[in-house]
C-alpha cells in the first residue's frame, strides 16, 4: 500500500517552488531564456552551447581582483626584480589573468664608483623584498574587489597606499632623529672649535667664482618597495586586456583615447648598433649609443631585415679585423668597439648602410644618445667629450651643430647637454632643431612628477624618452605622453638596461601611438623578443586592415625666449644718451652662469 505524502512536506515544496520562481523572475531568467532560444533557432549556430555561454556571459558580474601575488625573479643582468600576478573572480571562478615582469631601474651610470654601485645593489635588494611585501600585503588588500579595467582608479589607489606608507616612514625617521639629536646635545655641548673661529675671522674671505655650476640633482628619496607601483600597474593593465578579450595594444589605446581607434601606426624602431662612453674602450665619451632608424615609409619587416644585415656586416668586419671577441655584445645587445672620436662610429654606420644598397640620410638615419650628464666634470665645470678634451657650455653649443653639419644623416640627439644648463640647451635647439630632434631623457623628471609640473618657455625639447620602470604607472605615462605631444614633443618608449623577455612596452608604444620605440641592440633574447612582437603586430594589423601609414618626419624649430626689454633710465648720460648704453645690454638674471 502506497504511503500518503506528508502535508507539511508538500507545503514546503510549494513554498520552495514559489521562491525559485521569484528568484528567476527577479533576475530575468525566463525572459532571457525565451529571447536567446528564439534567436538561436534563427541563427542556427554551429556550437549551440558555446552560443548560449557567450550570450549569458554578457550578464555575468563584472570580474574583480581577488588577490595579488609576487615573487623575486632575475632580469637580463642577473639582478633581482619582481614578477607580479593578478587573480580575478570570473564567473564564480578565481583565475590567474596576468603575469608580468618589472624592468629594473639603475640610477648610477655604468661608470659610477664601485662603492656607489654596491650601495645601489643593496638598495635594489631591499626594494625588491619590500615591494613583494607591499604587493602581497597592503596593495593586495586595497585592490581586492577593484575592477581591473578602471586603470586610473587602480593607479590612484596604489599611489595613495604607497604615499601613506611613505609619510609614516618619514614620521618614524623624524622621531628617531629628534630623539638622537636631543641625546647628542645633552652629551656633547656645543663648543667653538679652532676651525670655527678661523671661519669667523673677517680676514678669511672666499673668492667668488666667476661661473656658477649647478650640481646634478640628488637621487629622489623613495620609500623602499615603491617600485611595486609600476609592477602592479603593468600587471593590472594586462589583466584588463585579457578580461575584455581584446589585444593589449587595443586596450591601452582605449585608455589613451577613450575608444579603440580604427587604425594603428607602428613606432619606428630605434636600434643600438654601438655602445660607447666613459666605461667602454677608447677615448670617446660624448656618445653613449649609436642608433639607426629606418625611414617612416619603410615597412617594419623590411626595416628589421636591413637592420639585421647592417648589424651582421659590421660584426663580421670587426671579427675579421680584430678577432672573434669583438663580436661580443654588452647587456644592451650592442657591439662595443674602441672609438676615440664620434666620427669613427658614424663612418662605420654609414658605410654599413651603403653596403646594403641603402642611402644614409634617406633610407636610414642615425640617432645619438649623448648622455651628457655622464661625462660632465662637476669640479671643473666642463664636459670631457673625449679623453683629454674638455669643453665648456659655450663650446658644446658649437660642438654639436658642427658635428651634425658634417653628418646630415643624424636626425636625433638625446641629452646633448645637462638640463641644468638651460641656456646652452636652448641655444643648441636654436641651431639644430630645423633638421634634428633634440630629445630629453635625463632632462625630465619621471612621469609621476612631470605630469604635475609646468612646462616653461625657458626649456623646451623636440622629444621625450619614457620608460616603464620603478614608480612609473601606466596612467602617469599616458598623461605625460599627451602633455608632451601637446607641447610638440615626439614620444619615445624605451626598454631598460635590466630588462626581460616581457613585451609589454611594445603594446604600450603601439597603443599610445608613440613615434619611436628604443629597443637596444638586435641581439640577446630580451631585445629580440620585442622586435618579434613588433613583427607580429605588423602582420596582425595588415591582415585586419588596421595598419596606418606613418607620417614623414617633422622638425619644429625651437628658439630661446626673447630677453626681457630693459627699462630706460630718466635723464641723459655723459654721451647725451638715456643713461643706458644700448650696445651693452645687461644679462638677464635667468641667463647668468
Amino acid at each position: 500500500m502506497a504511503s500518503v505524502k506528508n502535508p507539511r512536506d508538500a507545503r514546503e515544496m510549494y513554498e520552495l517552488k514559489q521562491k525559485a520562481m521569484m528568484y528567476y523572475n527577479e533576475n530575468g531568467v525566463p525572459q532571457k531564456m525565451e529571447e536567446i532560444l528564439n534567436d538561436m533557432f534563427r541563427d542556427d549556430p554551429e556550437d549551440v552551447y558555446g552560443h548560449l555561454a557567450n550570450y549569458f556571459e554578457t550578464f555575468a558580474k563584472t570580474p574583480t581582483i581577488t588577490k595579488l601575488q609576487a615573487r623575486e625573479i632575475l632580469d637580463s643582468k642577473g639582478q633581482g626584480t619582481i614578477q607580479t600576478e593578478v587573480y580575478c573572480m570570473v564567473k564564480n571562478h578565481e583565475q590567474l589573468l596576468a603575469t608580468s615582469a618589472l624592468a629594473t631601474y639603475n640610477f648610477h651610470p655604468e661608470g659610477a664608483k664601485l662603492e656607489d654601485k654596491e650601495e645601489e645593489e643593496r638598495e635594489r635588494q631591499t626594494f625588491v623584498k619590500a615591494a613583494i611585501a607591499h604587493i602581497t600585503g597592503a596593495l593586495g588588500v586595497a585592490l581586492k574587489g577593484a575592477d581591473p579595467t578602471k586603470q586610473r582608479e587602480v593607479d590612484e589607489i596604489l599611489f595613495e597606499i604607497i604615499e601613506k606608507l611613505r609619510r609614516e616612514e618619514e614620521e618614524r625617521k623624524f622621531r628617531e632623529r629628534e630623539h638622537g639629536d636631543a641625546d647628542d646635545v645633552s652629551q656633547h655641548p656645543t663648543e667653538e672649535t679652532e676651525s670655527t673661529k678661523k671661519s669667523k675671522s673677517p680676514k678669511a674671505k672666499a673668492k667668488a667664482p666667476t661661473v656658477v655650476i649647478i650640481p646634478d640633482e640628488p637621487k629622489e628619496p623613495c620609500l623602499p618597495g615603491s617600485n611595486a607601483l609600476c609592477a602592479v600597474s603593468q600587471a593590472v593593465c594586462q589583466a584588463a586586456a585579457t578580461l575584455t578579450h581584446i589585444p593589449l595594444y587595443q586596450h591601452i589605446a582605449k585608455l589613451r583615447y577613450d575608444e579603440v581607434p580604427s587604425k594603428f601606426r607602428l613606432p619606428l624602431p630605434l636600434v643600438t648598433i654601438f655602445q660607447s662612453g666613459k666605461v667602454f674602450p677608447g677615448k670617446l665619451n660624448c656618445v653613449k649609443e649609436f642608433m639607426i632608424v629606418p625611414k617612416p615609409e619603410m615597412s617594419l619587416k623590411e626595416s628589421i631585415k636591413h637592420i639585421s644585415n647592417i648589424y651582421s656586416s659590421i660584426a663580421k668586419q670587426m671579427t675579421l679585423k680584430s678577432g672573434v671577441t669583438m663580436k661580443n655584445v654588452n647587456e644592451l645587445g650592442a657591439l662595443c668597439p674602441q672609438f676615440d672620436r664620434p666620427e669613427q662610429g658614424l663612418d662605420m654606420l654609414q658605410e654599413a648602410i651603403t653596403g646594403q644598397g641603402l642611402t644614409p640620410g634617406e633610407d636610414f638615419h642615425i640617432v645619438l644618445n649623448c648622455a651628457a650628464q655622464e661625462y660632465f666634470d662637476l669640479e671643473k665645470g666642463k664636459y670631457e667629450v673625449m679623453g683629454g678634451s674638455q669643453k665648456t657650455f659655450d663650446d658644446m653649443v658649437e660642438f654639436w651643430p658642427e658635428l651634425l653639419g658634417r653628418y646630415p644623416s643624424i636626425i636625433g640627439i638625446i641629452d646633448p647637454i645637462r638640463k641644468q644648463e638651460q641656456d646652452p640647451w636652448m641655444n643648441i635647439c636654436d641651431r639644430v632643431t630645423e633638421r634634428c630632434l633634440v630629445i630629453g631623457e635625463a632632462a625630465y623628471h619621471r612621469p609621476g612628477l612631470l605630469k604635475d609640473e609646468d612646462l616653461t618657455e625657458e626649456f623646451k625639447s623636440s622629444g621625450i624618452v619614457l620608460k616603464l620602470d620603478h614608480m612609473n604607472q601606466i596612467s602617469d605615462i599616458l598623461t605625460c605622453a599627451k602633455k608632451m605631444e601637446d607641447a610638440n614633443n615626439q614620444v619615445i618608449i624605451s626598454a631598460n638596461l635590466g630588462d626581460s623577455c616581457d613585451t609589454f612596452i611594445v603594446d604600450l608604444a603601439v597603443g599610445m601611438n608613440a613615434r619611436f620605440i628604443k629597443i637596444g641592440g638586435p641581439c640577446r633574447g630580451e631585445r629580440v623578443s620585442k622586435i618579434n612582437r613588433l613583427l607580429q603586430l605588423e602582420d596582425h594589423l595588415t591582415q585586419t586592415g588596421k595598419l596606418a601609414e606613418r607620417e614623414p618626419h617633422v622638425f619644429t624649430k625651437i628658439s630661446p625666449p626673447p630677453l626681457p626689454e630693459e627699462e630706460g633710465v630718466e635723464g641723459e648720460g655723459e654721451n647725451g644718451g638715456t643713461g643706458v648704453d644700448k650696445s651693452e645690454k645687461s644679462e638677464s638674471p635667468s641667463r647668468k652662469k
